[in-house]
């Protein structure tokens, strides 16, 4: 017989040690019904709690139960649980009892026969519901030439057992479910649908199978040789090796077979482990029923936190109030996006997703509502068609509330259509939205593999297709992802590090390569670096911005001067940035300015509301440090009335800039060409982490002063030319107005912007 190949040494076994974490594991709440997470079984897994003492794991990927054990819930490791990023592979804790081995749960025989010969079924997981009060697995059986067939698996406890409540569409072919497969010797004991039978450790599993109508599905046993290859998810990557051979017949399969069916049929099954009176479960198998109305949920719903701190973002020209978050919240922002116009849908690093409730009132009035838990570190969340989407670190998922209770029951896999490794860093950030509807995320390649397929991608998925489309490349930590302008140009913030000189937006284009070694389906040896790579529309000055992440575009005047302009978070400065951007020979670059600091934790998320005020989200955790107070933070920023006088705009002339200001300015003292500081200095494309500046002759923690031959006031005030002298492309360029005024006498609100200067216009 084909050999198999397994991710997991077949029960029973006890569970490979972690190594001993620095910090202590957390663990979910007694209440909470799943828990997407990666175990060392299978990087996409989803645990869910039978009872107090009774845990079974599910492989999305081969859609079988991997684990079943006995003790308490889930370890939960990695920064957005127990703080540390390592260790990340989350733990089983307790006794393992028994779970199936990584082959196809499913087979299928064209024969009429249910004695005919069986192949394996590939599954598609579709996701998971909620609206039983359990959780009930949802995936297809993909057969060739068939439509799929729909396989809805409930699972839950009665007494000390596992008990699975299957549901299976319509098939043209009769099918085999694999329902128990492990070393152990024939049944002790079979009885029509029960068994008992006798593992190799000299344990027994009591097993149960019941269905409606007997006459369509027996239950058989099968014995098999195996030589077993074992990989496991770890820290330091999947591992592999040859561990034992299994001699003929230890190898023991508890099979359903069922006839071909023109209607849906359902069945249970049952497993306990070593307990007789387990043993028999027909009668309380027999009088469940999922027809009857399951009693209604109440969603958390908390209020206002009247002894909320204020905020600490100070200025003249915007007002920035904290929302009143309650103690019991741990809102670690890492997406948001409006549900409706005062709704505010806010997903969490720990894998929460929560409305506020009144979002643009009085912050002591709002409500927050817990829509939903359990979720895979999201890094983004998108609002179509009146559903949360979600970017887990393993898929795109839907949320959707059917029951009308306020809280997710539905939580539909869109697209998983890249590998997976559980790593700290393997996060998906998005989704958005392109401009023909297509989603769109981008993969982190820190930390990645290049085995590890579409890492450090850019990826389009066409609405009900499961297929991604890498269509750009070389991301590192691409913390912020949106759409900018009238053609929705999709741009990509990047952190800091290896290949990456510092901080960087790019503006994303099909087949660009953005500098950081990119894993499959980019060529092997590109993995250890390339000689060139896409220059960023705008690189971050180490000094302004160390980590930078979400942005948007301020599209209302009511929120100041600086309408078509773009806000940019910094995560560990805890800072907010302007960037104003300008196409030059076709391509985007342009300017940043400081814009507004001292928010309450490392700014993460940015997006402008209906009433024409940003809402900025934050957080930060021992692993994620930032300059910023507290582990959350969530506040509202309003422009005062007040108009600072501040450089508005720069656009690159053939010989210099020409700068917009909010105000008119003083023309003595902005007309003289000695008042601006001109210089200009670039970055090394190396290996290393991160880079210093280099001025024109490639001298290093230098740069180039450029001479300013004049400055020349337009009439009405608003402008100035600047003419400079020995300026080149392919430079940051620094100009500072220490001098400048405005009519009224007004210093600069900020005196220094930094220009990308990838092009020079022509005339």
């Amino acid at each position: 017989m084909k050999n198999w190949i397994l991710i997991l040494l077949i029960a029973p076994m006890t569970w490979a040690a972690p190594k001993k974490p620095q910090l202590p594991p957390a663990f979910d709440p007694p209440d909470q019904l799943f828990r997407m997470a990666p175990m060392p079984q299978s990087s996409r897994s989803i645990v869910v709690p039978l009872s107090e003492t009774l845990h079974l794991a599910f492989d999305t990927e081969l859609c079988r139960i991997h684990s079943v054990w006995q003790g308490g819930r889930l370890k939960l490791f990695g920064p957005a649980y127990h703080g540390g990023k390592r260790p990340f592979i989350c733990q089983p804790n307790g006794q393992r009892l028994w779970g199936n081995p990584p082959i196809a749960s499913w087979r299928f025989s064209e024969s009429e026969e249910l004695k005919g010969s069986y192949k394996s079924c590939k599954t598609r997981f579709i996701g998971i519901s909620t609206d039983v009060g359990k959780v009930t697995f949802v995936y297809e059986l993909l057969i060739p030439k068939t439509p799929p067939v729909k396989i809805r698996e409930c699972v839950f406890a009665i007494k000390d057992s596992v008990v699975r409540f299957i549901e299976v569409g319509p098939c043209p072919h009769a099918l085999m479910y694999r329902a128990h497969v492990e070393k152990g010797k024939m049944p002790t004991r079979w009885n029509g649908n029960r068994a008992r039978f006798e593992r190799l450790n000299n344990k027994t599993i009591a097993t149960n199978f019941l269905r409606p109508v007997d006459t369509l599905g027996v239950l058989r046993f099968s014995k098999h040789q195996a030589n077993i290859t074992v990989e496991t998810f770890t820290e330091e990557g999947t591992l592999k090796g040859n561990l034992f051979h299994l001699e003929e017949g230890s190898i023991l399969e508890m099979q359903l077979k069922f006839a071909k069916s023109k209607n849906p049929f359902t069945f249970y099954f049952s497993s306990t482990i070593e307990q007789e009176k387990g043993f028999n479960l027909s009668h309380e198998l027999q009088n469940l029923t999922f027809k009857q109305p399951v009693p209604p949920r109440k969603p958390l719903i908390l209020k206002a936190n009247p002894r909320a701190r204020r905020s600490f973002a100070l200025s003249p020209y915007y007002k920035t109030e904290a929302f009143a978050l309650p103690e019991k919240m741990n809102l670690m922002v890492t997406g948001m996006d409006w549900l409706a116009k005062d709704q505010l849908a806010v997903c969490t690093y720990a894998g929460e997703v929560w409305i506020v409730e009144g979002a643009t009132g009085p912050v002591e009035k709002m409500k927050f509502r817990r829509f939903a838990r359990g979720m895979n570190e999201p890094m983004g969340v998108l609002v179509k068609d009146g559903k949360i989407h979600l970017g887990n670190k393993a898929e795109l998922t839907r949320l959707s509330d059917t029951n009308k209770d306020g809280m997710a029951d539905l939580f539909e896999s869109l697209n998983r259509d890249w590998d997976y490794t559980g790593s700290y860093n393997a996060f998906s950030y998005g989704p958005i939205l392109d401009r023909k509807g297509n989603f769109v995320v981008a993969n982190a390649g820190h930390a990645g593999r290049w085995d590890a397929r579409h890492m450090g991608w850019a990826l389009r998925m066409a609405p009900g297709s499961a297929k991604a489309i890498p269509f750009a490349s070389g991301f590192r930590e691409p913390n912020g992802i949106g759409t900018f302008g009238p053609d929705k140009d999709i741009f990509v913030t990047d952190n800091q590090g290896a290949w990456i000189g510092v901080c960087r937006l790019n503006h994303l284009q099909d087949g660009r390569f953005f500098g950081h070694p990119s894993s499959i389906p980019a060529r092997k040896e590109m993995y250890a670096g390339r000689k060139t790579y896409t220059w960023p529309a705008i690189w971050f000055p180490y000094k302004l911005a160390r980590s930078t992440s979400g942005f948007c575009e301020i599209k209302d005047e009511r929120f100041g001067p600086f309408k078509g302009q773009m806000l940019v978070g910094d995560f560990q400065n805890a800072i907010v940035t302007r960037v104003q951007l300008e196409k030059v020979n076709g391509e985007w670059q342009g300017a940043v300015w400081p814009f507004l600091k001292g928010f309450q934790s490392g700014v993460n998320r940015l997006v402008m509301g209906s009433d024409g005020h940003l809402y900025v989200g934050g957080c930060k955790t021992v692993a994620w440090a930032a300059n910023a107070p507290f582990s959350q933070g969530l506040e509202r920023v309003k422009f005062s009335g007040k108009v600072p006088f501040e450089v508005k705009t720069v656009h690159a002339m053939p010989d210099g800039f020409e700068l917009t200001f909010t105000k008119p300015v003083d023309p003595k003292a902005a007309g003289d060409a000695a008042g601006y500081d001109v210089w200009q200095y670039n970055y090394k494309y190396h290996k290393n982490y991160g880079s210093p500046e280099f001025d024109h002759d490639g001298k290093k923690d230098s740069f180039t002063v450029i001479d300013v031959a004049s400055a020349t006031v337009s009439k009405d005030g608003l402008k100035v030319r600047l003419r400079l002298k020995g300026w080149k492309a392919g430079y940051v360029t620094a100009v500072r107005g220490l001098d400048a005024r405005s009519a009224a006498g007004e210093k600069l609100w900020h005196d220094t912007f930094y220009y990308t200067l990838n092009r020079i216009p022509q005339n």
